[in-house]
């Protein structure tokens, strides 16, 4: 973060400096004492488990030189005479308005990504493909909710050239606040699912708090929408800048043909309504991949990337860790851990993907329970089974974990186990833990399916 006088972080929060010198700089900004710095300004957030006026001291121990509160009886006696202290009535709106503040002082372009799958993995690609010619802030890890991102914005700084950000949401209206901090000039919206249906109710309605994004995008720039999606078709027109819409399935603004699955990832051939095409590899698989693939293509052109750079920087690309990440173990075996997030649509799209990987090992599924489906989970969770059962006989085994994949084991009619708990699951698993078998591990976050890994890997 390129530094801010007190003064100035006090106008930006709409707040009142109580102490401190008006001069001091603020190196960077943080909510958690754990991540404090020389420098430091300190946000004393109250909407969690912990109140952080609680922690002040600690905070100034750590290196923070001063605080944004807003419980004046809750400021310590004795913090440091120098401690800078801004008050504000509402610390996390106070934290909002710093870091939209902040932002308006960088003239680079930004990147929002949202959608209901794929945005952490279309976040990173594009990161991937701007960052090999130029420096690119990119959201950490997944912190798109109300409190990373104005985290992440407050961590851009002049060396870079753009910034791409991720927003998520759960709830209506989510969207339109993050938007609100970001104002982007490119906006990618990559799935409409059924993530989070339990709180909307329809896809529909989760289209159109995703379409939050879409007022807050620059006129002039740019809006992705994948055409494979048909919930995104509904909500184009309330974009009325450029639009273009890219696609695995079709002919579209830009698209993507003759998909081919390679040794180490994925071939293929992109395609422009304007005529122009290219060859590209990603050392990714799966056609859902290399539909993730193709905003960072549009994106890099638009900022004036050729087509070399842009197919070099595609064959190097490297996602966060447990997205389809290939594990070797030391028993001779092969995991994939797909196991961050899951919907019915990226479940089965891993399995089919799963599918065409691996064909001198027996192939083994583990699959765990899919979350936030509302009352039609079960349905949902069937749906998976009933999916993938024309290609059953390239599967050895499907293990299902937890409650709800109950229902997706009972619609599926190959070779499979189901167990309540992990623990269960490990001891069948074993026995299959050697160098002629490949493991695919997909579930919802909450599931922690990825400690089964571990377990496996561990256990003599």
């Amino acid at each position: 973060m390129k530094p801010i006088a007190l003064d100035q972080a006090a106008i930006n929060a709409e707040g009142i400096l109580l102490a401190g010198s008006p001069g001091l700089a603020l190196s960077s900004v943080h909510f958690d004492t754990r991540e404090l710095t020389a420098g430091s300004l300190f946000v004393a957030l109250t909407g969690g488990a912990r109140d952080g006026h609680d922690f002040l001291l600690q905070a100034a121990e750590q290196g923070a030189v001063a605080a944004l509160v807003s419980n004046q009886e809750k400021i310590p006696a004795n913090l440091p005479n120098d401690f800078g202290l801004i008050l504000v009535n509402d610390t996390l709106r106070g934290f909002q308005k710093l870091a939209a503040a902040y932002r308006k002082s960088f003239s680079f372009p930004r990147i929002a990504i949202t959608g209901s799958i794929g945005k952490t993995t279309v976040k990173d690609i594009v990161a991937h493909v701007l960052a090999s010619r130029s420096p690119v802030y990119k959201t950490y890890k997944n912190f798109n909710n109300h409190i990373g991102v104005p985290l992440s914005l407050l961590q851009m700084e002049e060396q870079h050239h753009a910034a791409v950000l991720e927003l998520g949401m759960n709830h209506a209206g989510e969207i339109d606040l993050l938007a609100s901090l970001v104002q982007p000039d490119i906006s990618v919206i990559t799935f409409i699912g059924e993530s989070h249906i339990e709180y909307f109710g329809t896809r529909e309605k989760i289209a159109l708090a995703k379409a939050e994004l879409l007022p807050h995008t620059a006129l002039d720039g740019l809006v992705l929408l994948n055409k494979d999606s048909e919930y995104l078709r509904m909500i184009a027109h309330l974009y009325p800048g450029e639009l273009l819409y890219y696609s695995v399935n079709e002919k579209a603004d830009i698209w993507a043909e003759q998909i081919e699955t390679v040794e180490g990832g994925t071939r293929f051939k992109v395609c422009f309504a304007s005529g122009e095409e290219f060859e590209a590899f990603l050392p990714l698989h799966g056609r859902h991949s290399v539909l993730n693939a193709l905003p960072a293509v549009a994106i890099a052109k638009r900022l004036g990337m050729d087509t070399e750079q842009i197919t070099h920087a595609l064959s190097t690309v490297q996602l966060s860790a447990m997205r389809f990440e290939q594990m070797n173990s030391k028993h001779g075996a092969v995991y994939i851990s797909d196991a961050y997030n899951a919907s019915p649509v990226s479940m089965e799209a891993a399995v089919r993907t799963f599918a065409e990987l691996y064909s001198e090992r027996a192939r083994v599924i583990v699959l765990g329970d899919m979350y936030e489906l509302g009352p039609d989970s079960g349905a949902m969770h069937a749906g998976v089974g009933a999916s993938i059962q024309d290609i059953a006989e390239r599967f050895k085994l499907l293990v299902t974990v937890g409650e709800d994949t109950r229902h997706l084991h009972d619609a599926y009619t190959g070779n499979k186990l189901h167990f309540a708990t992990k623990a269960e699951a490990l001891v069948a698993l074993l026995p299959l833990r050697d160098e002629k078998h490949a493991f695919l591990f997909k579930a919802s976050k909450g599931m922690s399916l990825w400690t089964l890994i571990t377990d496996l890997e561990d256990h003599e």
